[in-house]
């Protein structure tokens, strides 16, 4: 098929049914800027609205690049991918499974309030006991993690945990302030959270905006801007709009199709660099179909992988040879993928569809997702593969997710948000996840991903993890499509800003110049 096909293919697809239904390092200074002015605020763009701002209980990226400007965790990664100090400032493993951990003491929450090991450890427990957070954490030991007097704590583990540092950098170990939580609830810390972070929120109207300002009871170096807007903005090509326009200084969450305009245009500068995300469609285990692993690999061989990137991604994605980002420590290609259609039909046929099958799927607003639907529903008639694929916003797309198993089909992503390999797998595929992507009941497969996690020696662990990659793909669990760029655009008075491969920049030494 070629890439004329595949456009004219989209154009008929619009007529078919697609339902739519110091701190954090040395700050990046701005260098020799003679007689400019600094904004007093900074404007960014996010694709979505946090659904809060508790850090046990958001599990969104847009809520965590604002969560690192309103909290802290015990540890942050350095610019070079090293665990570095925050608000622990020193630590030691006492054995496997246990590590003690020192805390500053010069760290106030925005109330006022010192931040002790009590607050530490309230938070480690919650991150092993919220809905959102206990399956990340599940090999934390919340009821034996102690606090070893006022400024000291020791964590400990229910097994040997390799990720056990990055996973305190993640925003879901963020610290909050005990008693305030315990005093308000859940609900209204989400909305006027308290944290030790370098800014703190000073507005918040719905749908539109939050407003953060610099907070002057900050243990660290003082946030670059003294305030700094979140502008929301869902629609993508209007967040390029409103870039080109001058009406904001950063927009997050650049389209392909954007990114080249903005790369060329001479007010504005475009940073783009490889992710921790791999897209890819999750085959569900627990539905009929998908359960069969015939069906699962003509779903594969249907596909034209090469052609699909490119036409999705341009030059900002390639195509993906395993489920775990190429920019991860322990991505390991696996064998080829196989663009076969008669050898699909065959398989359908043995499976016993000789005649084709309908299948149903779903996605969420995002417009790389809507476009890979249109495509793939093409692709995969060719074979005899009729998918009706959803196109959902996010609270939809759970509850789809969660009803009757789910969809066959998933288009989806995953960022492994620390850069860690246990992250980008250990979540997704574990049986515990039961959100209509996978739906694994694979014993072996949590055995692996576990014994793997429990690896300190980096070797060993490595060659684990290329099993674990052969094992997801080969057995046609998923189906990789790309690894893509993180494209950020910006304005040329932007500076200190830093590259996330995580899409969640930190913003705190970054500022805009008049």
């Amino acid at each position: 098929m070629t890439k004329k096909m595949i456009s004219l293919l989209l154009a008929a697809a619009m007529c078919l049914s697609l339902s739519a239904c110091g701190k954090k390092g040395t700050p990046g200074g701005p260098g020799d800027n003679g007689e400019r002015v600094k904004k007093e605020t900074m404007s960014v763009v996010l694709s979505s609205e946090p659904v809060n701002l508790n850090p046990q209980t958001c599990n969104m990226l847009n809520g965590y690049i604002v969560e690192a400007l309103v909290y802290d965790t015990l540890l942050q990664v350095g610019p070079n991918g090293e665990i570095q100090p925050n608000l622990a400032t020193e630590w030691e493993m006492i054995d496997d499974t246990h590590i003690r951990f020192k805390l500053r003491e010069d760290a106030y929450f925005s109330n006022g309030e010192q931040m002790t090991s009590e607050d530490v450890v309230f938070t480690l427990k919650r991150c092993t006991e919220m809905s959102t957070t206990k399956s990340t954490f599940k090999f934390f030991d919340g009821e034996n993690t102690k606090a070893d007097g006022d400024f000291a704590v020791i964590v400990a583990l229910k097994q040997p945990f390799a990720p056990v540092y990055s996973f305190l950098t993640h925003a879901y170990s963020s610290i909050v302030c005990k008693s305030y939580v315990e005093e308000v609830g859940d609900e209204v810390a989400g909305l006027e959270p308290v944290g030790t972070g370098a800014y703190v929120v000073d507005s918040w109207v719905a749908g539109s905006s939050i407003l953060l300002k610099r907070n002057d009871k900050f243990w660290g170096e003082p946030g670059a801007s003294d305030k700094i807007e979140m502008k929301v903005i869902n629609e993508v090509a209007n967040r390029a709009i409103e870039l080109e326009t001058g009406s904001s200084d950063i927009a997050l969450d650049i389209s392909a199709n954007d990114g080249a305009r903005i790369a060329e245009n001479y007010d504005l500068k475009l940073m783009n660099d490889i992710s921790y995300r791999t897209t890819f469609l999750g085959l569900n285990l627990s539905k009929d179909e998908t359960a069969n692993a015939k069906i699962r690999e003509a779903l594969s061989c249907a596909l034209d992988i090469e052609l699909l990137t490119d036409v999705v991604y341009e030059q900002y994605g390639i195509p993906a040879d395993s489920i775990m980002s190429s920019s991860i420590i322990g991505h390991s290609p696996v064998s080829e993928h196989v663009y076969d259609v008669e050898r699909a039909k065959k398989l359908l046929a043995e499976a016993g569809y000789p005649n084709g099958i309908n299948l149903t799927g779903r996605c969420q607003t995002n417009v790389d997702f809507k476009t890979i639907a249109e495509i793939i529903q093409n692709m995969w008639k060719e074979a005899g593969i009729n998918c009706e694929i959803q196109v959902l916003d996010k609270a939809t797309y759970n509850e789809l997710g969660k009803a009757n198993n789910g969809t066959n089909i998933t288009i989806t992503s995953q960022t492994a948000t620390t850069g860690n390999a246990y992250q980008a797998i250990g979540t997704v595929f574990s049986t515990a996840s039961r959100n209509g992507i996978i739906n694994s009941s694979d014993t072996k497969l949590d055995e692996m991903i576990a014994v793997a996690a429990a690896e300190y020696d980096d070797a060993a662990r490595a060659k684990k993890y290329e099993e674990i990659q052969d094992y997801i793909v080969n057995n046609y669990y998923a189906i990789p499509i790309a690894f893509t760029d993180v494209l950020t655009g910006m304005r040329n008075t932007v500076e200190g800003y830093v590259h996330s491969p995580a899409n969640t920049p930190d913003l705190t030494y970054v500022c805009a110049y008049e």
